[in-house]
């Protein structure tokens, strides 16, 4: 069964202000917010290629590029990058970061963003892989926290939020001279391709992200879906953080325990949607991403804990394969993360042009698919 049997329509895709032309080259969910006066800001691109640049606008339709974001901070070589704090589980922290998560604090127009880092890109030649110490794939990934008090145009970084519970190395490669390591044979790659959600109706921030599971013999053997939480009182900075553990979220952020909310998904994305009182996550399903097809598809929860088995949005679409999926309002006000019974559908992959779609839901859908 797919979404589109049950009445769910998507428009054609076309493409938006954030293309390669305009200097996005974006990988991964697209980070937005608006702030206090209403103004929606976006931080797009990724620091490996292209540049991270600021935009600001009212909508999507009239976003305004401010240029190239600036740092207090490096990034690059092991023991040089992100104020040569390390990583939680031991090696010198390297490479570069991917935007994934724009909140703005209202009570004081801080900006803080949430970044997917690797350790297999940009570490120039101490990049290293679940193979060796090289630049490219299988790496680690890490999630980590920056922030700015200019409104976005330049950044520090705070430090490291949430990795996994497997040490980020294999036997076959330990960094900084780091014992033991994951089997070669099995290993997963870190906590990262995610998203942050800030949930006002329970006063917790969430971070949803995906650990893949690849092998020497097999490239991927499996990508699930994980979900951590911190009171937003503490802004979200690094402690605050629980992992959701066997029912609870009892387990720290770094390190800790985590089981799975979402099997069969990678790079999620949350919103709540208000027409079907009801969580939403879309992410992406990799069979049919290697395929080609439709990847799009979309879980429901009414806790953020509990999810239902994803659905395929649809698969025939080929110009959904691009496998990150970005939902956003198409209100001019509130959340930008909440959407109705319309909503936006940003699409793209790694450093390609951001599309554009429209989804709609049938009045009388039934969610009797959620749990």
């Amino acid at each position: 069964m797919q979404l589109r049997d049950k009445g769910w329509q998507v428009s054609a895709t076309k493409l938006t202000v954030l293309t390669n032309a305009n200097g996005v080259f974006q990988d991964g969910n697209v980070a937005m917010c608006r702030d206090r006066e209403g103004v929606l800001w976006a931080l797009v691109g990724h620091h490996h290629l292209g540049g991270i640049t600021l935009w600001r606008g009212t909508s999507l339709e009239d976003l305004e590029n401010l240029g190239a974001v600036a740092y207090t901070f490096e990034m690059g070589r092991a023991g040089e990058a992100f104020h040569g704090i390390p990583y939680p589980d031991g090696p010198r922290s390297r490479g570069k970061l991917w935007p994934n998560g724009l909140w703005i604090d209202p009570a004081d127009g801080r900006f803080y963003c949430y970044v997917h880092n690797e350790t297999g890109w940009g570490a120039e030649d101490t990049s290293y892989t679940a193979f060796g110490l090289k630049e490219g794939e299988p790496d680690f990934r890490h999630i980590g926290l920056m922030v700015s008090d200019d409104r976005g145009h330049t950044w520090d970084f705070v430090g490291w939020v949430l990795t996994s519970f497997f040490p980020c190395w294999t036997e076959l490669y330990r960094p900084d001279g780091m014992k033991g390591g994951q089997s070669a044979e099995r290993f997963v790659l870190g906590a990262g391709d995610f998203c942050f959600y800030p949930n006002e109706k329970d006063g917790y921030f969430y971070i949803f992200y995906t650990q893949i599971t690849a092998g020497r013999s097999d490239s991927v053997k499996a990508d699930h879906i994980y979900a951590a939480r911190a009171p937003m009182s503490g802004k979200g900075l690094p402690g605050q953080w629980s992992k959701l553990y066997e029912g609870k979220f009892g387990e720290p952020g770094n390190g800790g325990r985590e089981t799975p909310v979402v099997l069969s998904g990678n790079v999620p994305f949350v919103s709540y949607n208000r027409h079907l009182s009801s969580y939403m996550m879309t992410s992406y399903r990799r069979e049919l991403w290697v395929r080609g097809l439709g990847a799009c598809q979309v879980s429901f929860s009414s806790d953020l804990m509990n999810w239902s088995e994803p659905l395929p949005l649809d698969s025939s679409r080929e110009d959904l394969s691009r496998p990150y999926f970005t939902m956003c309002s198409l209100e001019p006000e509130g959340l930008i993360q909440d959407t109705g019974q319309r909503f936006g559908l940003l699409i793209e992959t790694n450093g390609t042009d951001v599309y554009y779609a429209e989804v709609s839901i049938p009045e009388d859908f039934e969610k009797e698919e959620t749990k």
